[in-house]
């Protein structure tokens, strides 16, 4: 008799087990069951790290830049991309090692990608290949390359020779492998579900991960955002070097105060208090559009999706608002 309650038991707490598995989002810290929102919208806001607001994010004493290329340096933090669908389900895995290299994070719409021996290039077009030492490089024809030598009917043109062994067609643009440094981080691409529990009447901004803004070193120009953080994971190595008896580790993750330092908050502290400010770029979609792409399709200006952004800000406010009154 004894047995079979115990089997009970025992069945009924592994069923519950599973169930708090599908009963909210795994990625979540605040697990919010999903019977328990009445409304859910998912918001994507861009962190300035250079704006003054977000001045304590990005100081000399604590940098989560700095943090954050520590991380994936010590193995604490995995990367992702948003190749198969939105990055904060983390269903795309990357490598970090590709993450840390500056070079895989460049875009490359404007090169004809790696070379290939079977094809043509034209005066002018940039190509990518190892150099001698391994490391890929960008490089500009200067004259037209030959196209492979068509062989006879039915078999497979000879593919071009190695390009390096014709320098004097080729202009070297720039290294792709250089590593990421904390200098290139220059904001954070903030994902995040709004949730009103209509349990507990109260409006949730449930962060879910953190896409990581470069700046091209060359040019200066913000590139896309290639590879994504979990904000679980980010929380959890704060909380741990916060914890820390090692001074010095618990002021890596120390946002710094400008009104009151002694009051030691952490960088998960000012994220949970909202101390910062992002601009919104995207809200949940069918088309999965950026409120600036949206404008863009309508033949509308940029300028005009600037001021749409701070009014879904203000739609949001007033979503809320509305909510209270539920």
């Amino acid at each position: 008799m004894k047995i079979t309650l115990f089997f009970c038991l025992w069945i009924i707490g592994l069923g519950s087990l599973f169930a708090q598995d599908t009963i909210s989002n795994p990625n979540s810290i605040e697990k919010i069951p999903y019977y328990e929102q009445l409304w859910r919208f998912r918001v994507n806001r861009v962190i300035d790290l250079n704006e003054k607001q977000n001045a304590g994010f990005n100081s000399r004493k604590s940098s989560i830049a700095n943090l954050i290329i520590d991380l994936l340096g010590e193995g604490k933090l995995h990367t992702y991309g948003d190749t198969k669908g939105d990055p904060a389900d983390f269903k795309d895995n990357l490598a970090d090692t590709i993450a840390l290299n500056l070079g895989a994070n460049i875009d490359r719409s404007q090169t004809q990608g790696n070379w290939d021996g079977n094809r043509s290039y034209q005066a002018g077009e940039q190509v990518i290949f190892a150099n001698e030492k391994g490391k890929m490089t960008v490089y500009r024809t200067r004259n037209e390359v030959l196209a492979p030598v068509t062989g006879k009917k039915g078999e497979k043109p000879t593919p071009n020779q190695n390009p390096l062994q014709n320098t004097t067609n080729w202009e070297e643009i720039g290294q792709l492998n250089n590593e990421l440094s904390p200098q290139n981080i220059v904001g954070l691409e903030l994902i995040e579900d709004v949730i009103f529990d209509r349990r507990r009447s109260r409006l949730y901004y449930d962060i879910l991960a953190f896409g990581i803004v470069l700046e091209d070193p060359q040019n200066l120009e913000k590139l896309s955002y290639r590879f994504y953080i979990s904000y679980k994971e980010l929380m959890k190595e704060i909380s741990r070097l916060a914890h820390s008896k090692d001074l010095n580790e618990r002021q890596r993750v120390m946002w710094q105060n400008r009104y009151n330092p002694s009051e030691g908050k952490t960088f998960a502290d000012a994220f949970k208090l909202r101390l910062f400010h992002g601009v919104i770029r995207k809200v949940e979609n069918p088309d999965d559009y950026t409120i600036q792409k949206m404008y863009e399709a309508n033949g509308r200006s940029y300028s005009e999706s600037v001021f749409a952004r701070w009014e879904e800000e203000m739609i949001l406010m007033e979503k809320e608002h509305n909510l209270w009154e539920y």
